[in-house]
């Protein structure tokens, strides 16, 4: 009981930090919306956790020292989502091994369901049978992969029986995983898939939301034309 009290008087004190500003930090709101994070910190002037079902790091604080010092007291970090530039550059450079990407927030306004409207294509989930071909298109790990298919999280768009294009749920909540094989490519296909999983999100009580590559001018626009608000702000991640 007095453990129970404890997270939910951190969950609480988190939320108020991180609310102030939504669209920047949906990243961090949903997995703690969904009870699924271990709290490291947790007070009035930021939040750091740990996504347990992606197994990301999440770290929202202004102050650099104090971020610094959060960052040194955890001994190995594989992934980690932070919301402050110079923080982040400081652990680029200490592990100049990571992937570093820089991101943009989008996330869906409202809760107004959207229409479908390809009348051929059929999208379903997939299920581990479609491993190896999402390997092939999808260049994420082989393991992750599985694990979403085994979650339920990836969805194929097919005509007849062949599949052409795919989209998913990452871990950590936030859409990805599009992909539209290239003779396939500007039919709606993939503005198609973002709509069937707005509405399954929608559907679950979620917040859709993306984190989408500050250059990645084709998706931003996509995002825009289905209603998600685009953050000014930056997100870092850096990856093993």
């Amino acid at each position: 009981m007095i453990l129970e009290k404890l997270l939910i008087y951190e969950k609480d004190k988190a939320l108020k930090y991180l609310t102030r500003d939504k669209l920047k930090y949906m990243g961090i709101i949903f997995p703690i919306l969904r009870n699924t994070v271990e709290f490291i910190y947790s007070e009035k002037d930021g939040v750091f956790i740990r996504d347990v079902i992606s197994n990301v790091y999440m770290l929202a604080l202004d102050n650099f020292e104090k971020s610094r010092k959060l960052l040194d007291s955890v001994s190995k970090i594989n992934h980690i989502c932070l919301y402050n530039k110079d923080i982040a550059e400081y652990y680029h450079e200490k592990f100049v091994h990571k992937k570093y990407a820089i991101n943009i927030q989008a996330v869906y306004k409202g809760l107004k369901k959207v229409n479908l409207n390809s009348p051929i294509l059929n999208i379903k989930p997939l299920t581990i049978e479609q491993l190896n071909w999402l390997h092939i298109h999808n260049g994420h790990d082989l393991n992750y992969l599985a694990k979403r298919l085994e979650a339920g999280a990836i969805y194929g768009g097919y005509i007849n029986n062949d599949i052409y294009c795919s989209i998913g749920i990452h871990a950590d909540g936030s859409i990805g995983m599009l992909v539209v094989l290239k003779n396939y490519r500007r039919q709606g296909y993939a503005i198609e898939l973002e709509r069937y999983l707005i509405n399954t999100l929608i559907d679950r009580g979620h917040t859709p939301f993306s984190q989408i590559e500050y250059d990645n001018i084709a998706s931003i626009c996509l995002h825009k034309k289905l209603g998600f608000e685009i953050s000014k702000d930056m997100l870092y991640r850096l990856i093993d």
